[in-house]
């Protein structure tokens, strides 16, 4: 999902800085300082509400590229240092799956990882055995001393 608004990470910041400057802008007439929308502070709220939901957006889609580059780096340092075999069965994971390994390599449990995904933990639970599955581990201590190696 996330996918979707990353080709938009650029407006968000610029539109968070501009409705929390609309919000707070102010008029100077005869020495006299006025916010502009001193009458409507339910407005002035929601805007700066509005500003906080973007660069929160923001925040997540900056995490999850990075999580991803991470990702990329790690599988191929895997695959050049002789890890053929290990980094054919990784490159044989869903995206969601390469999401959830690199939450698990990063010793995150399995509330911190629902509540990073946005995932149920039925799902979680069924992502991870399917790691397990298809890299022929049996637990997370394993999956950890394949990937040092």
């Amino acid at each position: 999902m996330i996918d979707r608004f990353i080709k938009y990470q650029k407006y968000l910041l610029g539109s968070a800085i501009f409705l929390s400057l609309f919000a707070v802008s102010i008029t100077i007439r005869n020495g006299q300082i006025k916010l502009n929308l001193n009458n409507y502070p339910i407005l002035m709220i929601l805007l700066v509400l509005i500003s906080i939901v973007f660069i929160l957006i923001y925040i997540r889609i900056d995490n999850y590229r990075i999580g991803n580059l991470s990702n990329e780096i790690r599988f191929r340092s895997n695959e050049g240092k002789g890890k053929d075999e290990f980094g054919t069965l990784l490159s044989g994971l869903t995206s969601r799956q390469k999401e959830v390994y690199n939450q698990i390599l990063l010793g995150k449990s399995n509330k911190q990882i629902m509540a990073e995904l946005f995932i149920e933990q039925s799902t979680l639970k069924s992502h991870i055995n399917q790691i397990y599955k298809k890299l022929n581990i049996k637990d997370r201590k394993e999956l950890k001393s394949k990937t040092k190696h």
